[in-house]
């Protein structure tokens, strides 16, 4: 089978401070421009403990797979049409399920996200007492948001992850093994696993928010390729940044004034439609 190309992505680190910084001006422009780039993991994340916690979910006898399902998005769960099985749980539901350890992880990625969301507004030139209302809550600290740990089953032979965007945010990635591809001029291309590094997407209310200010993001379309049992086992950590379902979303110029603004529940709606046509 012939190897798919593969995408060399700017890579950013995140400071004390929480700022997000970029190599180059050049590096953060390419960022914003296709929606995904690779971060330098803090040390504090201790990924190595929180990754066994996510490879232990994968045996049967895990007793975390009888966490209960809230409603279709939470809980133990396998997707219909993809290999993905996953531990799903919003954030007020950590203490209830994750041991301490990946419950402070899960805050520690919070810390991260809405530092990426508020340099994406800093960047925007919307003004910073509209951040809060803009991202429905999130840039403040509220809003919502998933900590999911993901593996593959190999007996199911469809691809690991059909394309999509993320609904959301911001998405934190972490992944053990390669099979993760983005859609770059209408082609699928390997995002290499970068050792010490997440993966970084911007989400579609990102996009939203930011189309009416001085510089808007892009959602970037992705995939995870089929999965096989003589592939490396992959493994997957994800931060699902969100706005609450039930909140609004606000767009802003550079001079404060609102351009825009629609329900969280519309919003996703339109993208889901959108989805059930493109498919």
């Amino acid at each position: 089978m012939a190897m798919s190309p593969r995408v060399s992505l700017p890579v950013a680190t995140i400071d004390a401070s929480q700022r997000l910084i970029f190599e180059t001006t050049e590096d953060q422009d390419r960022a914003w421009q296709i929606g995904v780039f690779y971060l330098r993991a803090p040390r504090s994340l201790e990924l190595d403990k929180v990754r066994c916690f996510g490879e232990g979910l994968s045996f049967p006898d895990s007793p975390y797979r009888e966490i209960p399902k809230y409603g279709e998005l939470e809980g133990f769960i396998s997707l219909e049409n993809n290999q993905q099985t996953k531990l799903a749980l919003q954030r007020h539901r950590w203490d209830e399920h994750y041991p301490p350890e990946i419950a402070n992880f899960g805050r520690k990625l919070d810390e991260i996200g809405i530092g990426i969301v508020r340099e994406v507004f800093h960047q925007s030139g919307i003004p910073e007492q509209h951040w809060g209302p803009a991202s429905g809550g999130y840039a403040a600290g509220e809003g919502t948001a998933f900590l999911n740990f993901v593996h593959y089953d190999t007996r199911e032979p469809d691809l690991g992850l059909r394309p999509h965007t993320d609904y959301g945010f911001v998405t934190i990635l972490d992944a053990t093994a390669p099979g993760l591809q983005v859609e770059l001029d209408g082609s699928f291309v390997d995002v290499p696993v970068l050792e010490g590094h997440l993966v970084i997407n911007f989400g579609e209310a990102l996009n939203f928010i930011t189309q009416r200010s001085d510089r808007t993001v892009s959602a970037i379309v992705h995939r995870v390729t089929t999965q096989s049992a003589s592939n490396p086992v992959r493994h997957s950590i994800v931060y699902f940044a969100n706005p609450c379902l039930d909140g609004y979303l606000q767009q802003y110029d550079s001079q404060g004034r609102r351009q825009g603004s629609s329900t969280v529940h519309r919003l996703f709606e339109s993208l889901e439609h959108k989805l059930t046509e493109d498919n």
